[in-house]
């Protein structure tokens, strides 16, 4: 049973391209795609590839521990009953 539970919320190996797939189905995703994708070149420009490359790997490094978190608690489960069965 725990080895069940892991895989469907921890090592499911296709919980990225299944989030994929429904992002891209969202018209809010995809435009709010499109406009960080256009105001990350002006930035880019402004103060060049590597600088702002290293932000964005930071940024990105913090965003996904964030919402790692919100996942953890976002399936209708408290952190402790979920950390109970890993």
């Amino acid at each position: 049973m725990n080895d069940k539970l892991k895989m469907l919320f921890v090592d499911n190996p296709y919980i990225a391209e299944q989030v994929c797939t429904f992002c891209n189905a969202l018209p809010e995703f995809r435009e709010a795609e499109r406009a960080f994708n256009a105001i990350s070149e002006q930035i880019a420009e402004k103060l060049g590839n590597d600088l702002y490359f290293n932000f964005e790997n930071a940024q990105s490094w913090y965003m996904a521990k964030l919402v790692n978190a919100y996942y953890l608690f976002g399936l209708g489960l408290r952190q402790e009953v979920l950390a109970a069965f890993l």
